[in-house]
């Protein structure tokens, strides 16, 4: 899983049961530890808002619907809450430990265990779906696209965020870069595969690009880490294909695509 600051999730898998659920979990740490994790998380969340408002032009009063799948300890739904007081909020993770946890960090939001590759959602019910580090785990990430934009309102976004195998930090590292460590990362892709899955799915990319070198562990070191990890809080991501992580933005198409036709001997 990426390291990135900005733009990343925390353990926001959906396909990860094998990975042991305990370890996407914050660690249990002292008041003085917490405030300042929440402090933090405030800042690394709140630039996925700002993203979400300015590609969906909602304002803050905005009726949204909004799901987050893969939605880990609850971070983002509560900075989302702080972007649209009014909108509802749904996280679906297939962990109910971390469904636990999130009901706490997030007591405004609902949520569901189930699996992203087969929403239990209705069509067009969804304003925005986001899925930080997430696709990576699952066994067909096409299934998920397919449900994602099966849930989305015409004109919605969709927000991803997956590790990306070529970037200088998996170049450097091998096979020690966390994103080949981590068992459960069965669907690592370079940037431009994701984004043509993306498109071949019903979506018009926005804006994509990657992250920045913190999958080398010297960048995560201060005061280096000030200079990744700056940046990463002001732009969120950068429209180059070399760093951490793959991030994309897309709006789903007007007409969703047509189911691929069968073969004769199939029908």
């Amino acid at each position: 899983m990426a390291h990135d600051v900005a733009l990343t999730r925390e353990g926001s898998a959906v396909s990860r049961l094998a990975a042991g659920r305990s370890r996407y979990l914050p660690r249990a740490d002292g008041a003085v530890r917490r405030t300042f994790r929440a402090l933090l998380m405030a800042q690394v969340y709140g630039v996925w808002r700002r993203h979400l408002r300015r590609h969906g032009r909602w304002s803050r009063s905005a009726r949204l619907s909004i799901l987050e799948c893969g939605a880990g300890p609850g971070f983002l739904l509560r900075a989302l809450r702080h972007g649209w007081p009014e909108a509802r909020l749904l996280g679906l993770d297939v962990d109910a430990e971390l469904l636990d946890f999130a009901r706490g960090q997030a007591p405004h939001a609902d949520f569901v265990q189930a699996d992203a590759m087969r929403l239990p959602f209705g069509e067009q019910c969804y304003d925005a779906v986001v899925a930080l580090h997430v696709v990576e785990h699952l066994g067909c990430p096409e299934a998920f696209l397919r449900e994602a934009r099966r849930v989305l309102r015409p004109g919605g976004l969709l927000a991803l965020a997956t590790p990306n195998p070529h970037g200088i930090g998996a170049r450097v590292m091998g096979r020690r870069w966390v994103g080949w460590s981590d068992a459960s990362h069965v669907a690592l892709r370079a940037p431009p595969s994701w984004r043509a899955a993306v498109q071949a799915h019903g979506f018009s990319v926005v804006k994509d690009g990657t992250t920045g070198l913190s999958g080398i562990p010297l960048l995560r070191r201060w005061p280096l880490a000030l200079l990744n990890w700056g940046p990463l809080y002001v732009f969120g991501f950068f429209p180059w294909r070399h760093g951490e992580a793959y991030v994309c933005i897309a709006r789903a198409d007007p007409v969703p695509p047509a189911p691929p036709m069968q073969p004769a001997e199939d029908r």
